[in-house]
């Protein structure tokens, strides 16, 4: 008896964001799908999980005979549900999203989406985050055949243990596409801002990072120069977050306990 593939989608956008819904309809047919994801909007909350209180799931109709579970939680709880075997099968395959907004460069240390990925990875679970540019994209819809064909290509082979998958489609209709593209991690965002309260009664103050991506050097072949090109950006991830060299050099540092109690 051949058994079905088990994917679950969840994100960080809350369980009723569009994203989610075309993510479901690109994964028609390729296995049973269940469908765990925030009861609201987590944004960068990385890999955060609750662990203070008890969790709640509530069921959510999507309507069209697709029904999903709300949780109270994080992201990455949605997956730890999930990969326990709590509420529904345990997954093979874990794909996060359609996130409104890029996931590209640092950001993806702040990122629920790639956060819940990473989740499923550290498990030994292959995993896919999807992205898309900008926050309110009129044609996610087109984007279907690419989601799906990503999905497709994971299913057939397969991930690294602990790596996964980090994809951003640029914001532009399918027809104005200019490929698939494997990409660098680029380095910091250019939107980083901070909004602090007036403190002598006036109003919030914005702060904006200045940050200019050049068309060459360090930036070229990264997610962020690749998608700006009107390219998707395919960038894999890996969990393991140590520094060879840096161990390496560790063993020239004077750590001697020895010498310390002396």
């Amino acid at each position: 008896m051949v058994v079905a593939l088990q994917i679950l989608l969840t994100n960080d956008d809350g369980i009723d964001a569009p994203g989610i819904a075309v993510l479901r309809r690109a994964v028609e047919g390729l296995g049973d799908v269940t469908t765990i994801a925030p009861d609201r909007n987590t944004s960068a909350v990385a890999r955060g999980i609750t662990i203070h209180r008890a969790l709640t799931l509530a069921a959510y109709p999507f309507g069209d005979g697709w029904d999903g579970l709300a949780c109270d939680g994080t992201p990455s709880d949605c997956v730890r549900i999930a990969l326990l075997g709590l509420e529904c099968p345990v997954p093979d395959l874990v794909i996060s999203g359609v996130n409104a907004g890029g996931n590209m460069g640092a950001d993806v240390t702040y990122s629920g989406t790639v956060g819940a990925a990473f989740e499923a990875a550290l498990r030994g679970h292959p995993a896919v985050a999807f992205s898309v540019e900008e926050r309110e994209p009129g044609w996610l819809d087109e984007a279907e055949p690419v989601l799906r064909s990503m999905v497709e290509h994971v299913i057939e082979r397969s991930l690294p243990r602990h790596s996964i998958l980090n994809v951003n489609l640029p914001d532009r209709p399918l027809a104005a596409f200019t490929g698939i593209r494997p990409a660098r991690l680029g380095g910091a965002s250019c939107h980083d801002h901070v909004i602090l309260a007036g403190t002598d009664g006036g109003g919030p103050r914005e702060h904006f990072l200045p940050c200019e991506h050049p068309a060459s050097g360090e930036w070229v072949d990264t997610d962020f120069d690749v998608v700006a090109s009107g390219a998707v950006a395919v960038t894999p991830l890996r969990y393991d977050l140590l520094d060879p060299q840096l161990l390496a050099d560790l063993a020239g540092w004077e750590l001697d306990l020895e010498r310390l109690r002396a």
